[in-house]
């Protein structure tokens, strides 16, 4: 029994130590924890002084308020470890103070007004105090003073209003001068179309003005003033903001070497088209195409862009009607053959440009875009609804190896056998201009001149391409009289070509004759000589 007692005092204090070591710690844990949390603003002596300027723009209260800079107020002593976030929980923004947008009452067929500031009498307060106040503020400083604007002297005040003139804070953002901030994302084309709409204004600079209302039609701006959506691209996304530069700069992100990767820079991100339910693959794919390889790889700025088809400020989407009939704006002639085909004349549902050709997978057409390798089932929804309607499903089309005639046509169709002649007539061209090119190549390569067999070699060429070009027509006497120039062209430099060669395989059997008897005769003029000496002897 004293031993049980005994125990159970034992362990009843060792639970008692235990128990005060805790509290200590615990107690040593919490004061280490209130240190290293920040402590509460102290109650002010008082209200504090209201914020008397715009926010918009100056929510750093630090940058200028932490050592008085200009004509701001110091930080008192016991705010020195007070960071940004806390000031406006004592100091409110007095009324007033928070600048409307110049263009909250825009109608949606007006232009924008330009931003009413003061006149800067060749003043910049605002490059002054922002270039020496350091980090983002004096980099965007010099980017100005780099960019397009900055060397014509377009200064901050255009886009953000204010007064110029002075350096006082409050004076100089002050919304009485029309100082608005930074314009919103809502407001941004109405800032950079306040300028660049006015006929006037651009004239000295030789610029069109017709950006802004392309852009307030364009998807992008459809989708930013109808619904609100501020995830679209606008005016900065494009040529910048402080950085703008000239859209021949080869640096520029407008460029035409580089309009492909800015488009990306949006399209190929899968977050961010998340909800716009687009394919994100289109630059990969057009990076593979006859388009995307000569402006990438060859750097041929004739080559078109995602700008070329879809518009730049003016953007449209793929469907559009702009978009589908855009081709014959580069291919002319093509565009001529396809409006004299039977496709042509089907209606709006008709074969357009992408049904064989792609979109942005665009290849260089030859004779294989004729016919599946292998017979392939036709399917008649491909091109009807039912036995009355006709139309075209752009699904059908989406793999380049079903862009294919027997994709819609049956082999054993009167539509069939015409194509099977279009095909055997541009086989037969190549394979004649083929065989006279490789002769050609051959002869010159030994030398002999053949510039008679190269100018026939154009002609075939030019007939070749053409009548693959007629293909757009349909009509197989056209296409078969063009393949037909091309053979006679092609056999004719063929002939040439092939003459000259011969002429030179005479002249090389004739030099290796004369060389046979001119060796045959000095052995003979040899065992002469050796007749004669022995003779003598």
């Amino acid at each position: 029994m004293t031993r049980t007692h005994s125990f159970c005092k034992r362990l009843m204090g060792t639970v008692l130590w235990g128990m005060i070591l805790s509290i200590l710690i615990l107690t040593m844990i919490g004061a280490e924890l209130a240190q290293a949390q920040p402590e509460d603003p102290p109650s002010p002596q008082g209200p504090a002084p209201p914020i008397t300027h715009t926010l918009v723009g100056r929510s750093n209260c630090l940058i200028c308020h932490a050592t008085g800079f200009g004509d701001a107020a110091a930080n008192p002593p016991d705010h020195v470890d007070y960071t940004n976030d806390v000031c406006e929980d004592c100091h409110e923004a007095a009324p007033g103070t928070t600048p409307p947008s110049p263009w909250s009452d825009l109608a949606p067929d007006a232009l924008p007004q330009r931003i009413e500031h003061p006149p800067t009498e060749g003043k910049n307060s605002c490059v002054d105090c922002h270039l020496v106040l350091g980090e983002t503020h004096t980099e965007i400083s010099e980017q100005w003073q780099e960019s397009v604007h900055g060397q014509s002297d377009v200064g901050c005040v255009e886009c953000h209003g204010g007064d110029a003139r002075t350096d006082e804070m409050n004076l100089s953002m002050d919304p009485a001068s029309g100082f608005i901030g930074v314009p919103t994302r809502a407001d941004i084309p109405h800032v950079c179309g306040s300028c660049h709409a006015d006929v006037e204004e651009m004239r000295q600079y030789n610029l069109p003005t017709d950006q802004y209302v392309k852009y307030i039609e364009s998807v992008h701006g459809v989708r930013l003033q109808t619904f609100k959506d501020v995830n679209v691209a606008v005016c900065t996304d494009c040529h910048g903001t402080h950085d703008v530069k000239k859209a021949s700069d080869p640096t520029a992100a407008v460029y035409p070497l580089n309009v492909p990767e800015l488009c990306a820079s949006c399209h190929a991100d899968p977050e961010y088209m998340a909800s716009y339910n687009i394919p994100i693959d289109q630059f990969d794919i057009y990076k593979t195409s006859v388009h995307g390889r000569a402006l990438l790889e060859d750097q041929d700025v004739r080559a078109p862009s995602c700008a070329s088809c879809h518009g730049s400020h003016a953007a449209q989407p793929p469907d559009s009607e702009e978009v589908v009939n855009v081709c014959g704006k580069c291919h002319t002639a093509t565009e001529a053959y396809y409006k004299e085909s039977r496709h042509s004349r089907i209606g709006e549902n008709a074969p357009k440009c992408w049904t064989c050709h792609g979109t942005h997978d665009v290849i260089k057409p030859d004779e294989s875009m004729f016919l599946h390798e292998e017979p392939t089932e036709q399917e008649c929804t491909t091109c009807h609804v039912d036995e009355n309607t006709f139309r075209m499903d752009k699904a059908r089309f989406a793999n380049p190896e079903d862009r294919r005639c027997d994709t819609c046509h049956h082999e054993n169709s009167m539509i069939m056998v015409q194509v099977q002649a279009i095909l055997d007539a541009l086989i037969a061209a190549d394979a004649s201009y083929t065989l006279a090119e490789e002769t050609i190549q051959e002869a010159a390569t030994r030398g002999m001149i053949v510039s008679d067999a190269e100018n026939q070699l154009a002609q075939a060429r030019t007939s070749l391409i053409s009548a693959r070009a007629a293909v757009h027509t349909t009509k197989l006497p056209m296409i078969s009289q063009l393949t037909e120039d091309a053979i006679a062209s092609a056999q004719e430099a063929y002939s040439i070509a092939h003459n000259r060669l011969r002429e030179n395989e005479m002249r090389r059997l004739a030099m290796i004759i004369a060389v046979v008897v001119i060796l045959i005769n000095m052995l003979a003029f040899y065992a002469l000589k050796r007749e004669l000496y022995s003779q003598l002897d």
